[in-house]
């Protein structure tokens, strides 16, 4: 069994509260398809009535009305908070788009998808705790959710640590809430070496009383869990984005 198979494992096997919504199915339509920068884009779905969901949990989705990929499915970070009453996903297709991206990138309004879930454990677990987020690129999906979660909270520091090389999804959102609130910090960089100086100072400054939320690709994730490690902060502190489902 290969390393990352098994620490997939142990989480399921840690995390099991957070599943408990992995097996419901329901549907959705496509709202609006938007491609804000380059190969950036943001989907918005309307669920049907009654679909419940946490702030940073997932859900897996399927084509229905595309019959060569009814089959298949793929797993996205849910951007949205249950207020806003809309599933909104926010990806990247890279270059080359794969032939599920490519459909469903060119679906219309009130065109239908399936949805499993959501479920999830990258939830907020408490009102007390610090709070520092790590989002890399598009790996801020789950954390904007989060960040719209926590807008009005104002209870203990909240510190986004996003890096990103080239466009800043959902920017102008995410700064007008941090401006709106005198608890959260944005910190914006676009160097590894930034977002790791930035990270390593705020473990300094809050060690283990708070928890620290990553979500970017399985590298980065590895890299700024060892990170947090190194300055001793405890691996049930550490909640990162496993799936990296955008």
């Amino acid at each position: 069994m290969g390393k990352e198979v098994f620490v997939t494992l142990w989480k399921f096997i840690t995390n099991a509260p957070y599943l408990k919504g992995m097996t419901r199915k329901t549907d959705a339509n496509v709202i609006s398809i938007e491609n804000p920068y380059g190969d950036y884009y943001i989907v918005k779905l309307k669920p049907s009535d009654g679909l419940m969901w946490n702030a940073g949990e997932h859900a897996f989705v399927r084509l229905p009305g595309i019959e060569e990929l009814k089959k298949e499915y793929r797993l996205f970070s849910i951007a949205s908070i249950q207020k806003e009453e809309v599933l909104m996903i926010g990806t990247r297709t890279g270059e080359k788009k794969s032939k599920f991206k490519e459909a469903m990138l060119s679906m219309k309004p009130g065109d239908p998808v399936s949805i499993q879930g959501p479920y999830g454990w990258f939830r907020i677990r408490d009102d007390s705790s610090p709070i520092v987020m790590f989002a890399g690129g598009v790996g801020i999906t789950p954390i904007r959710a989060l960040i719209k979660e926590l807008a009005e909270s104002k209870s203990r520091p909240i510190n986004i640590v996003y890096s990103s090389n080239d466009f800043y999804l959902f920017d102008d959102e995410i700064q007008e809430i941090v401006d709106r609130n005198p608890s959260m910090t944005l910190h914006k960089t676009k160097t590894r070496e930034e977002s790791s100086k930035k990270i390593e100072q705020l473990a300094r400054e809050y060690g283990d009383k708070g928890y620290y939320y990553i979500s970017a690709s399985p590298k980065v994730i590895e890299s700024v869990s060892k990170l947090l490690r190194s300055n001793k902060i405890a691996k049930k502190r550490i909640i990162d984005d496993t799936f990296n489902g955008y």
